[in-house]
């Protein structure tokens, strides 16, 4: 009898968890007067979502089929945002926090922004979600912080942004050189699942479907998973804490960049004094650790090279003086990538791509790289400095390829005139 009596309190209190949840944020939103403040609640925002179907198949073009399939694509995303909407705006998300990261603490499985793996690698969930999202080229509705409601258009689509950059580039002289860093999690798959180790298959697909139609539209462009696939175990090139590659990894990225601007007679191979190179172990807690616990006492240690110049005992930093090159220099525009290992307050100063690349190519490299969006934020950045364009002779855009689905800014098309900003 307490069995049966503990099953049915076990049953219920399944059945009020998972009703509960609705039914109070259904009342909170009529107190409240819904998220948009029309007295509307969030949950019906599911009527939005459907509401334009009809609409849509009834305008759009083609065959029964390709009708079909367009209005389920615009489907599964108007769903993948009211989901989030629901997720976001719900009166649980603030209460469940301490929670999760008590549990998140004690039992070692992650957090709604990281995914804690076997072994102690962590993976970006917003990485994650780029291996698994839809179309890359498409356009979403960008959402109201405080409503939840659908404000602007933002561009999802890099295409026409990336091609643009690369014609504005070619109009003041100089080449551009894209290297979309991969996701960590489709390079170490195997520490995501087993079921996956020896795969000759990709699982970024969208990428390198991406890469392809840029390569045909003439932009240059590197896909380093397969370089990096091609020189060893692909799982020691990143950092276990960290989203950032590590020691072996960035100098294998110099390594890449250096082959490619050489073999296209863009730069010569360094000559003369060689740079010294001073191997040293360093410990460090990455930002992924910091975002599962801020008060984490998670240390890892990672080999990097530092680099010297043996005539002035100073690392070359990366903007390195012009007059000492007959050449215009080369600029490493992106995100934390070109700036990790380099910078006070990531991990190291004198050991980061800049002087790994240094070490390979007689050539002045300088650095424009943003703590934010590589892809966006530091295109704009360099957009508005004319002067400092036209003294380039190539720009290596490197930045985080999750960014191709999961940016927060888009891809504005920006002013054909370079010097203004034309979002």
């Amino acid at each position: 009898m307490a069995s049966r009596l503990c099953n049915w309190l076990a049953l219920s209190g399944f059945f009020l968890a998972i009703a509960g949840v609705p039914v109070l944020q259904l009342i909170c939103d009529l107190r409240d007067g819904g998220p948009a403040g029309d007295g509307v609640p969030q949950v019906l925002g599911i009527r939005d979502v459907l509401a334009v179907v009809p609409e849509l198949y009834r305008d759009s073009e083609g065959t029964i089929v390709e009708r079909a399939l367009l209005v389920n694509q615009e489907l599964q995303s108007g769903l993948q945002d009211y989901e989030a909407g629901l997720g976001e705006f719900t009166w649980l998300r603030h209460p469940a926090r301490p929670l999760q990261q008590m549990l998140s603490v004690a039992f070692r499985r992650g957090s709604e922004q990281v995914l804690e793996a076997p072994g102690g690698w962590l993976f970006l969930m917003s990485e994650l979600q780029s291996l698994t999202a839809g179309p890359i080229r498409e356009f979403a509705g960008r959402r109201d912080p405080g409503t939840g409601r659908a404000v602007a258009d933002v561009v999802r689509d890099p295409l026409p942004a990336i091609v643009q950059f690369q014609r504005l580039l070619r109009q003041q002289g100089v080449t551009l050189l894209l290297v979309p860093i991969p996701a960590k999690a489709a390079v170490h798959v195997t520490s995501l699942t087993a079921g996956t180790a020896g795969a000759g298959g990709r699982a970024d697909v969208r990428v390198v479907e991406l890469l392809r139609e840029l390569a045909e539209r003439g932009v240059w462009v590197v896909d380093l998973l397969p370089e990096l696939r091609r020189a060893g175990d692909p799982g020691s090139w990143y950092c276990r804490s960290d989203t950032h590659l590590n020691g072996d990894g960035i100098g294998r990225l110099a390594e890449v960049l250096a082959a490619e601007l050489v073999g296209r007679g863009l730069c010569e191979p360094r000559a003369g004094v060689p740079l010294s190179v001073e191997s040293r172990e360093v410990e460090l807690t990455g930002d992924l650790a910091r975002m599962l616990d801020p008060k984490t006492d998670r240390r890892e240690m990672v080999r990097l090279d530092f680099v010297t110049d043996p005539q002035t005992g100073a690392a070359p930093p990366g903007a390195a003086a012009a007059a000492a090159f007959p050449e215009p220099p080369i600029l490493l525009l992106g995100d934390s990538h070109v700036l990790v290992y380099d910078a006070d307050d990531l991990h190291a100063v004198g050991a980061g791509l800049p002087q790994q690349l240094a070490r390979h190519l007689d050539a002045a490299i300088e650095t424009l790289g943003v703590r934010g969006s590589g892809g966006t934020g530091a295109r704009l950045q360099l957009l508005q400095m004319p002067d400092r364009l036209s003294s380039l002779r190539v720009v290596v855009w490197c930045f985080a390829a999750r960014e191709l689905t999961e940016s927060a800014e888009g891809w504005p098309v920006v002013n054909e005139t370079i010097g203004q900003d034309g979002r």
